[in-house]
């Protein structure tokens, strides 16, 4: 990888982040020039991105596995962890990818809309509007894994964000498998330097949404992960376990305390989301490192369809 194929700092990082560019359209420019194919697709209002390799990169016999990052940010936000970061650690996976001679079953979907969760609601996020296009075309999404928030630390972090008490047995039954299966792929890429904890939903929403079990996968500084479990732990263990489930549901919504960001164990890196601050110095190539160990074992490995 080099300086300018997107780490922090890199030219071409830097004019993603710029506010007047085409976020869709540079994706797939960038992917294009790399013979990487690219495909954008417009939808309910939406333009998304999709990379689908050839048909001898996917073996049937295998699950699929569909990576998703969105593309769009809050208007006037640099967005280089929300959610620029994600976007070039895809674009780069793409390429690694297209060098492969082996089957990966992988596809790749730069979603838009995900912040439009927060205005118009889940059914107006991009994500529920492709996972019910998927799903009412019979296509196989096989594991979706939702990358959000993965530039800054050195910590991968699974969120335990999901259905919640959903009646619907099959999704509950589907997030638990694909949970068992996201926590061995943690264990063989980043042994020591992973963790469960809930974070803010982000496109997972739209797809659990739609009956799609989908896991988020981000990235924490060791400190703040420890500052977050260890303040879910003080507070599961207070007698009035309300505080824990209060807690969690303003991670959940990423809804900042009135007394500081940092109150209560909430990470810093979760504060700066649609901020200005949210730009590229506060990046690190430790993270990329990492999400890039993840994304190659999940490229190697071979669950039975």
């Amino acid at each position: 990888m080099t300086r300018d194929d997107g780490e922090p700092g890199s030219s071409t990082f830097e004019a993603f982040l710029s506010l007047e560019v085409d976020r869709p359209g540079f994706i797939s420019a960038w992917l294009r020039a790399r013979q990487i194919p690219a495909f954008d697709v417009p939808l309910a209002g939406r333009r998304h991105v999709v990379v689908r390799f050839g048909s001898e990169a996917y073996d049937p016999r295998f699950r699929m596995k569909t990576l998703v990052a969105h593309h769009d940010r809050v208007p006037g936000t640099p967005g280089a962890n929300d959610n620029s970061a994600a976007c070039f650690q895809l674009m780069l996976f793409a390429s690694r990818l297209a060098g492969l001679s082996i089957a990966h079953n992988v596809r790749i979907i730069f979603t838009d809309g995900e912040e439009a969760a927060g205005v118009a609601g889940i059914a107006g996020q991009g994500s529920y509007a492709v996972g019910s296009a998927l799903r009412s075309r019979g296509e196989d999404l096989g594991d979706v894994y939702v990358l959000d928030c993965s530039g800054r630390g050195d910590t991968l972090v699974l969120s335990e964000s999901g259905p919640g008490t959903t009646r619907n047995r099959a999704l509950a039954r589907g997030m638990e498998e694909l949970r068992d299966r996201a926590r061995g792929l943690a264990r063989e890429s980043a042994a020591g330097r992973w963790v469960s904890l809930p974070t803010p939903y982000s496109d997972n929403a739209g797809f659990l949404a739609s009956a799609i079990p989908s896991q988020v996968v981000t990235v924490l500084p060791g400190e703040e992960a420890t500052a977050l479990l260890a303040a879910l732990a003080e507070k599961g263990a207070a007698q009035d376990s309300s505080r824990a489930a209060a807690l969690r549901d303003r991670v959940a919504r990423n809804k900042k305390t009135e007394s500081g960001p940092e109150a209560e164990g909430y990470p810093r890196t979760w504060a700066l989301m649609h901020t200005a601050e949210d730009a590229a110095d506060t990046l690190t190539a430790s993270a990329f490192r990492l999400v890039a160990g993840f994304l190659d074992t999940l490229a190697r490995s071979r669950e039975p369809s």
